[in-house]
């Protein structure tokens, strides 16, 4: 199989490569559980450094980031570094940065000066709060601009931890019955233009939302936005496909970026009977055949977090694989309604 990596046309031509290294090592998941400190709950920022290091001698180009995180600075020293030694390793400031900001906190993971407590702020506060985030991520990473900055949440409420069943393929939920707050509607507006601001401004070579559903989409556009979001980054993997929410991206020309592609190893994917069926068929993992079907069949781009430059490359490897139609009928059949943790964006008012 060939190393190389796709990339994905944004509907303004910005090319974004269709694999990144994610920055959000964090004690919800298994594999990161602390060894010293069982009672903590959070980021591992302290980690990314190595990690972002790892993925770009992997022959990553695109780091997703968010403020919430608290590692821009982590990213910041490894691309200094690299950018240092430029002639040999051979990272340029055309690869890719995105981040995101306009998250509400969350218990435990966001602190007061990487979040925004939509609920409680005016819209005027609101604008004011994203812009001051959005230049403090640029301060943080050491940049001029950055290649993509998100809307991280829709609205108030739901965080790491607060798992559900329900998403765009239950009977109860879809865009003809979701439950909007006309208030979140118009600080959604209002954290968008201030993101169409600093694109407009090259501050932001592309510009997009997170953890948005169809009609979170549609109301910033019926409401005044000037700039279609260029992608949208969702939770998405071979058990949550959010049918509805990647149809409606593609008919809009959004790009759709999947984050937590493996359930953040919570989901027994190596386990999988269908998995273990087609991966021994392409002699390759159930991860490798995981990653190929959200890349080539569903035209994702996607976001993981690891620690191993092994693991790295060989989810880069799972760009080659081609998978047949009767591989796709079978991938298609493991859609099930509960995430890692993370709560559908139907339930986001």
């Amino acid at each position: 199989m060939s190393s190389s990596i796709p990339t994905i046309t944004l509907s303004n031509g910005v090319q974004m490569p269709a694999i990144a290294i994610g920055t959000a090592p964090l004690s919800g998941s298994t594999a990161e559980a602390p060894q010293s400190n069982p009672n903590y709950v959070g980021f591992f920022p302290e980690r990314v450094t190595r990690s972002v290091h790892l993925a770009l001698q992997a022959g990553l180009r695109h780091i997703d980031t968010a403020l919430m995180y608290r590692c821009h600075e982590h990213v910041a020293h490894v691309l200094r570094q690299w950018f240092m030694e430029s002639s040999t390793r051979k990272l340029s400031r055309e690869d890719v940065i995105t981040s995101k900001v306009f998250r509400p906190p969350a218990p435990g993971f966001g602190l007061d000066d990487t979040t925004v407590d939509i609920s409680s702020l005016s819209v005027e506060e609101i604008t004011a709060k994203v812009h001051a985030h959005f230049e403090k991520c640029l301060v943080e990473l050491g940049v001029g601009y950055v290649d993509s900055m998100l809307l991280h949440w829709p609205s108030a409420g739901g965080g790491a931890g607060n798992a559900t069943t329900k998403n765009d393929n239950d009977s109860s939920s879809g865009s003809g019955m979701v439950k909007i707050d006309h208030d979140n509607r118009a600080k959604r507006l209002a954290a968008w233009k201030v993101l169409e601001h600093y694109y407009n401004t090259g501050w932001a070579r592309s510009i997009g939302v997170s953890n948005f559903h169809e009609v979170h989409i549609q109301h910033l556009l019926d409401d005044g936005a000037k700039i279609v979001p260029q992608i949208n980054q969702l939770e998405t993997s071979v058990y949550i496909q959010h049918t509805k929410i990647i149809q409606y991206c593609q008919e809009k020309g959004i790009a759709v970026f999947a984050f937590s592609p493996f359930g953040r190893g919570v989901m027994d994917m190596e386990k999988d009977e269908i998995l273990l069926e087609v991966a021994k068929k392409q002699n390759v993992s159930p991860g490798q055949v995981a990653l190929a079907y959200l890349v080539q069949h569903l035209k994702c781009a996607v976001s993981f977090y690891s620690s191993s430059k092994e693991r790295m490359e060989g989810n880069i490897l799972a760009c080659s694989v081609h998978l047949d139609p009767e591989d796709v009928t079978k991938l298609e059949m493991l859609q099930r309604s509960a995430s890692w943790g993370l709560p559908s964006p139907y339930t986001l008012t």
